[in-house]
């Protein structure tokens, strides 16, 4: 009988070392998994901008925004129709960029994504957009969605000299930067 008592607790250790180690996670894996899904968000949301502009569908970019930003945005239209207006009817090619960058976790909310992306327009021409979302807020799901983007009509090689960018990345709105360096 001591026998099988000593069996039985041996398994059951066992058992309760092995699942702590299969049910517990590093920081280091939940990192990876936050840079995996977010990472995922940002190309949803980046390929989403993309077609909205290719296709010049004003009211499908517009909806991308967060309704918190709709309504802090002065002007969204006009600042949607010069944003499309930048592009003089070309499409975009490619969108290259690094991981995106995030803010916050599923757990500490809000979850901010930014976004940098280096396009390629059919024209041969390159700009620069950058992308920034709130992506999980479940206390305001009105944030929920884009509040920011850059449009930098040159390339990372056409930055010109002195160039500073006005907004902060917590700004809501449309900034669209010229290659002398001003702010439509």
């Amino acid at each position: 009988m001591k026998k099988l008592i000593s069996v039985v607790m041996c398994l059951l250790i066992i058992l309760s070392i092995a699942f702590c180690l299969t049910a517990c996670k590093s920081r280091t894996d939940e990192m990876a998994d936050q840079e995996i899904y977010t990472e995922k968000q940002m190309n949803k949301m980046k390929n989403k901008v993309i077609k909205c502009i290719n296709e010049q569908d004003k009211e499908g970019l517009k909806k991308l925004f967060s309704k918190d930003a709709q309504k802090h945005i002065e002007d969204l239209d006009g600042k949607l129709d010069q944003l499309i207006g930048a592009f003089n009817g070309n499409k975009i090619e490619s969108a290259k960029g690094l991981s995106p960058a995030f803010e916050g976790s599923a757990d500490a909310q809000p979850l901010h994504i930014y976004g940098k992306y280096h396009l390629k327009l059919k024209s041969g021409d390159k700009y620069i957009i950058l992308i920034d979302i709130c992506d999980i807020d479940d206390e305001n799901k009105e944030k929920e969605g884009i509040f920011q983007l850059d449009l930098l009509t040159f390339s990372k090689d056409e930055v010109p000299e002195g160039f500073h960018m006005d907004g902060s990345e917590d700004d809501y709105g449309i900034f669209i930067y010229n290659k002398d360096g001003t702010q439509r």
